[in-house]
């Protein structure tokens, strides 16, 4: 017989938010992405902010550094 063992480690994933405007001001507002390292936003933006010309839901997901990803959104 033989006995085998592992550490499992469990990590969380990020608190992902969405902060600015939710109002069109000038024909553009500016939404901010916080809780992770990368972000991929629903309009193409793959930075923390995201620039937006049109109403509509935006939703950003959120990586962290270990990998793990959450998503949010919010309505302009």
């Amino acid at each position: 017989t033989a006995t085998a063992s592992t550490t499992v480690v469990v990590n969380d994933n990020p608190i992902a938010a969405i902060s600015g405007s939710n109002n069109l001001c000038d024909g553009f507002t500016t939404l901010t992405a916080t809780g992770g390292i990368s972000y991929n936003w629903s309009n193409g933006s793959t930075t923390s902010t995201s620039t937006i010309t049109a109403a509509g839901t935006y939703t950003v997901t959120v990586t962290n550094t270990n990998g793990c990803s959450a998503t949010t959104s919010t309505v302009v």
